[in-house]
């Protein structure tokens, strides 16, 4: 038999053993974790890192994008509307016998025919509400004014270095913006020749104030401009970019502004701005002066177009701290993600351990019952003493595994909480349409009011206040995708619900010359939710129309067909555009899924659709046609047995 000594100096021996094996490992591992592996997750973080910030920058900037695009729309028509104005005053005027019997007699006038014009001129000024209006002679003297009887009075002045009188004379009408010579307040100028006998004897000129314009434009953290040919900012909301240069001006461009005295006199300088980048074809990323921080810059998202008047373009300027913010918010997420899963891969090595070192134990356990020839009791009180510290770790793993499960669901719950916030950014997409139409109806109201038809301006009003009551059901839908919503199906007109959607893109099929067939048979009802069933249909219409906005033909047609039992009707819109894609057509209906380009939805509509439509109790489908384009359907149940009693 071997003695005790030497079974004491092989387990000692063995100890030294596995202690040099144990700081071998140690110095190619942290906590139990090779370093490649320590590696392989830092370069995996930070390319996740990197790509969610690349991709939220890049979605926050389209958004950012799409509200400049109608930013612009909303200005270039204010514009349009505020020109159109005072545009054809000055040929009003020009037509007017005393004014040319005035310019006729010349100096030899009448001091009543004086008299006369100026009060005519003093009565169109203030019935227009522009700043003044002037009749000048051919040598550019202004012979008779609005503000006659006022200390700055323009009579006497003489303009003939104007662009706008010259610009009459030569071709019949003129425009300029510029600085007035006696006042200092810009403004913009129109003229028309006022001719005798096919014969120029002089001009009519009306001066506008663009104050109104600027203030009307003001919005926080966004900046809004009219650069005119020379690249010079004639409007701004910022007071200190006006009479700013964009782009540097000659020396033949600086003479001919001093000839006009286009700014009074003042020597255009550039503005300081930086251009740092482009973003697709028609925007780019810049630094500006901030004009609440001298000497600091702010980064804007610079987009322009062509305005109204002819040589000039009007740009507006979005500040991208959002898109900054953005970036934060997706890196925290990267790098909470990270953090859980490194916490589990840490509790799985350590759990793993543990079991190597129960294993461990077991065998040292056997091996040494098996040297010690030990009475039984020693056996079983050693063999009891390890039982129990087995349950003790059994009970202490069984809470491991339940602080692990709860760890998982709160991952879930703010998984959910990721993916709702990235559906609240889609109202942008499912409300620009309403909007539009709200703009419209407003500016048509408010020019019914002006012409004292109260009427029709109540009548408009009516229709936004629908129109915001829809918008405001639209924001509920945000809770379809948390929950399935309570939903009250009554019988509703098909016919009412699909005029409200034609009321909505009235503009744009007249715009975009879009042909509109409706084939429903009067009275069709089916059972739904009114308001809801209303935004189905606008979401269907407004895709069909982004369908078919590049193609030669535009048709689409809205029609319903009841089944021969009358339980059930069937309603599809079909458009003439190119189709869904095969692979798109099967994942159609999911969130975030979308056909059109990047910066022009975020694949939210037709996913609310979906589930509106299902709490109807009604499905919905999708195909293409044979002949070209889609086909959306719908199968209600039909509501007229509700109607009838039945």
């Amino acid at each position: 038999m071997v003695s005790d000594a030497s079974r004491s100096g092989a387990a000692r021996g063995w100890r030294r053993r596995a202690s040099g094996i144990r700081e071998v490992e140690h110095q190619v591992r942290i906590r139990g974790i090779p370093l490649w592996v320590w590696a392989v997750a830092a370069l995996l973080y930070a390319g996740m890192a990197a790509a969610a910030i690349e991709l939220a920058w890049n979605r926050a900037i389209d958004a950012l994008a799409e509200a400049g695009a109608h930013q612009l729309d909303l200005y270039g028509a204010s514009l349009k509307s505020e020109l159109g104005r005072f545009e054809m005053m000055p040929a009003i005027v020009a037509r007017q016998d005393s004014v040319r019997a005035l310019l006729n007699a010349g100096p030899h006038a009448s001091p009543a025919l004086v008299q006369g014009v100026n009060t005519y001129l003093e009565a169109v000024n203030q019935e227009a509400g522009s700043v003044a209006v002037d009749v000048i002679d051919l040598q550019g003297s202004v012979i008779a004014a609005s503000n006659w009887n006022q200390p700055l009075s323009f009579v006497g002045t003489n303009v003939s270095y104007r662009p706008y009188f010259k610009d009459a004379l030569a071709r019949g009408n003129g425009r300029f913006f510029g600085i007035g010579t006696n006042t200092g307040i810009p403004g913009l100028y129109f003229a028309s020749a006022v001719r005798d006998r096919g014969k120029a004897i002089g001009a009519a000129a009306v001066k506008i104030s663009v104050d109104e314009l600027e203030s009307a434009w003001r919005r926080p953290n966004e900046a809004a401009m009219v650069i005119d040919h020379n690249g010079v900012i004639v409007i701004s909301t910022v007071a200190a970019w006006k009479f700013t240069a964009l782009r540097p001006i000659t020396s033949e461009q600086q003479r001919e502004i001093q000839a006009s005295r286009q700014y009074a006199g003042r020597l255009v300088e550039p503005l300081q701005y930086r251009r740092i980048g482009e973003w697709g074809a028609s925007a780019w990323l810049g630094r500006f002066p901030d004009p609440r921080r001298p000497g600091h810059t702010t980064r804007y998202l610079a987009m322009s177009r062509p305005a109204p008047q002819a040589g000039d373009s009007i740009m507006v300027l979005l500040d991208v701290a959002g898109a900054r913010r953005q970036q934060e918010l997706a890196l925290g997420f990267v790098t909470g993600g990270f953090l859980i899963a490194g916490l589990y891969a840490l509790y799985a090595v350590q759990r793993r351990r543990t079991i190597a070192e129960k294993l461990k134990a077991q065998d040292a356990l056997r091996r040494a019952n098996d040297e010690l020839e030990a009475t039984v009791a020693q056996r079983t009180a050693a063999l009891t003493q390890t039982n129990e510290r087995m349950q003790q770790e059994i009970v202490e793993r069984k809470r491991t595994e339940e602080r692990l499960r709860e760890s998982q669901q709160e991952v879930v719950h703010a998984g959910k909480l990721a993916v709702l916030g990235q559906m609240a950014a889609g109202l942008t997409h499912e409300l620009s349409q309403p909007l539009v139409a709200i703009r419209t109806l407003c500016d048509n109201a408010r020019t019914f009011f002006e012409r004292d038809q109260p009427a029709h301006a109540i009548t408009n009003l009516e229709r936004v206040s629908r129109l915001v009551d829809n918008m405001a059901t639209l924001t509920g839908e945000l809770k379809a995708f948390a929950r399935k919503p309570v939903v009250e199906r009554v019988a509703v007109s098909l016919n009412e619900a699909v005029a409200h959607a034609r009321l909505i893109y009235d503009a744009r099929i007249r715009d975009e010359a879009v042909q509109v067939d409706v084939r429903i048979a009067p009275g069709t009802l089916v059972c739904a939710e009114a308001s809801q069933l209303q935004q189905v249909i606008v979401n269907l219409l407004g895709n069909a129309l982004d369908a078919v906005r590049e193609q030669e033909q535009r048709v689409i047609t809205l029609e319903a067909t009841e089944s021969v039992d009358n339980s059930r009707v069937l309603f599809s819109i079909s458009d003439s555009g190119t189709g869904i894609a095969p692979e798109v057509l099967e994942h159609l209906f999911e969130p975030f899924v979308t056909t059109k380009p990047r910066g022009h939805g975020l694949g939210l509509g037709l996913a609310i659709t979906s589930r509106i439509v299902e709490a109807f109790g009604a499905k919905i489908s999708a195909a293409n046609r044979d002949e070209g384009g889609a086909r959306f359907n719908i199968e209600f149940a039909s509501a007229k047995g509700v109607v009838d009693g039945r």
